[in-house]
């Protein structure tokens, strides 16, 4: 099998991906990439092909990449060769990492390389910061995320002048821990760029509560609760906890917005709307 000009791998290798995370376009396995960073000595996947790797959110375009994407850690690269794009990088150690067997850059390295691609916009740059300082849910408790706002800000400044490092910057000034999914992340700045509050992430019914329901956003001084309905959302269990917890919200006096993909597709102007409302009320 073909990995790239004038590489090989086993006919029969696995193509498959541990459960869960989908197949990439350009539609090797982990162990196909493993034995193509092998060949190429001192390179390692990265931009898209490191993404996947990583289950960074990337948009479609940059998902369904048929291209792999090797950097070369000591700066220099052969020339551009059939399904695989040839970068140049001095990384430090910090820079780089493992993921099933594969040498990569860090999530942290990965998303400032993705600021140079012109097919991500500021926003999608945000989310995937936001998703790699996110602390996500395991086993009902918050886990270490893949890095902080710290090491972004240290990955940043370790990158120097390399192509979209002020794009990061730009993004790592908006990005907030707590955003457990894109839409949410959207939403937030949805509110921003309309010139509105920016609320907070994560936000307790009752902080003196050990056992409160928590909002994805939400602003306390005007009571406004806003809940993002995922996919996830769709369970029996799930909407069982969901009416709980809007519920106690309202027993203490929050308003509470639930928004779905719906909202997504028209830019959260609902959202947008219900906000202005309540701070010309003076709610």
């Amino acid at each position: 099998m073909a990995l790239g000009f004038g590489v090989y791998a086993p006919a029969g290798i696995s193509q498959e991906w541990p459960a869960g995370h989908d197949r990439p376009g350009h539609g090797l396995g982990p162990l196909a990439l493993a034995a193509l960073v092998r060949h190429y000595r001192g390179a390692v996947l990265s931009h898209a092909t490191a993404a996947h790797c990583l289950r960074l959110p990337v948009p479609p375009s940059l998902e369904r990449e048929p291209r792999i994407h090797l950097t070369w850690t000591d700066g220099t690269a052969p020339a551009q060769r059939r399904g695989i794009v040839s970068h140049r990088s001095p990384l430090s150690r910090q820079d780089r990492t493992g993921r099933y067997g594969i040498a990569l850059t860090t999530p942290a390295r990965t998303w400032i390389d993705l600021c140079s691609d012109p097919r991500l916009q500021q926003t999608d740059l945000v989310i995937l910061a936001d998703a790699i300082v996110n602390r996500p849910w395991r086993r009902g408790t918050r886990i270490d995320g893949q890095d902080t706002i710290d090491g972004l800000s240290a990955a940043v400044t370790r990158a120097g002048s390399v192509k979209g490092i002020s794009r990061a910057r730009l993004a790592l000034q908006r990005t907030r821990v707590g955003a457990d999914s894109p839409a949410e992340t959207r939403a937030r700045l949805a509110l921003v760029d309309a010139g509105l509050p920016e609320p907070e992430v994560q936000v307790p019914a009752d902080p003196s509560d050990p056992y409160t329901p928590v909002a994805d956003l939400g602003y306390r001084d005007l009571r406004i609760a806003i809940q993002y309905d995922g996919r996830h959302h769709r369970t029996a269990e799930q909407q069982a906890a969901d009416v709980y917890r809007d519920d106690r919200f309202r027993e203490l006096g929050w308003a509470v917005v639930r928004l779905t993909w719906l909202d997504q597709r028209q830019g959260f102007a609902r959202l947008i709307r219900i906000v202005e409302k309540a701070i010309a009320a003076g709610r």
